[in-house]
């Protein structure tokens, strides 16, 4: 009988997105890789699936700030923030009944459940001897999450970077001696998996190289308030 698990993360409730492909735990290796490449999955192990909310990206982020002060904005996204900041529980409260995100309290309240809040925007999950990580990465207008494994007594974090086709040996050059582990071709881009010394390093990789942020296409801001005495 198959012992596979399902994990899912939710990052709100309605309007999800697949964020990543859904991606197969190997415990032995200490690594992702996709189940869109295997044709039979193993009996044992663990398939996660990342779902983030596309509708109103920005203002979801902003709240998620409100909800953990500890989470680091973009420079274009402080002005925002100080006017969200200065408002009273009430008036937040409306605001966020007028944008219509209130479901994004409750779905985040309900992660929380199943994924423990680290800080600075990352969720983990403990399986001994491992730790899962959902990190929140941040870039701009946008924002994604991107898994990361680390195992007791054994160096540093299993990351997966995908990287656009065109870009990756520029991104070779990036690497530190030790970091990388295996090279995955896909159709628009290939998947690093690399062990790297700390979630920092994996977050400033994700920012400058995964094709998620490759665009430079920033998510669109619907709602304003200003933070300005009129």
């Amino acid at each position: 009988m198959s012992q596979i698990r399902k994990f899912e993360f939710r990052l709100g409730s309605v309007y999800l997105t697949l964020e990543v492909p859904p991606f197969y735990v190997n415990f032995q290796k200490r690594s992702f890789g996709s189940i869109m490449e295997r044709r039979q999955l193993p009996k044992e192990g663990m398939i996660i699936y990342v779902y983030v909310a596309r509708y109103r990206h920005v203002e979801h982020l902003l709240l998620l700030k409100r909800l953990h002060p500890d989470l680091d904005l973009p420079d274009e996204l402080k002005d925002s923030w100080a006017a969200i900041e200065g408002l009273s529980p009430m008036e937040f409260e409306e605001f966020v009944k007028a944008v219509k995100i209130e479901e994004f309290v409750r779905a985040i309240k309900k992660l929380e459940e199943e994924w423990e809040y680290g800080g600075n925007g990352i969720w983990l999950k403990r399986i001994d001897p491992f730790t899962l990580y959902m990190i929140l990465i941040i870039k701009e207008g946008r924002w994604t999450v991107r898994p990361a494994i680390s195992k007791e007594n054994m160096r540093g974090y299993g990351v997966e970077v995908p990287v656009d086709t065109e870009l990756s040996n520029a991104f070779m050059g990036e690497l530190k001696e030790g970091e990388l582990e295996e090279i995955h071709d896909h159709v628009e881009n290939q998947h690093f998996h690399l062990t790297v010394d700390s979630l920092e390093r994996c977050i400033d990789l994700a920012k400058r190289w995964d094709y998620y942020f490759s665009t430079r296409t920033r998510w669109r801001q619907t709602v304003f308030l200003s933070s300005e005495e009129t």
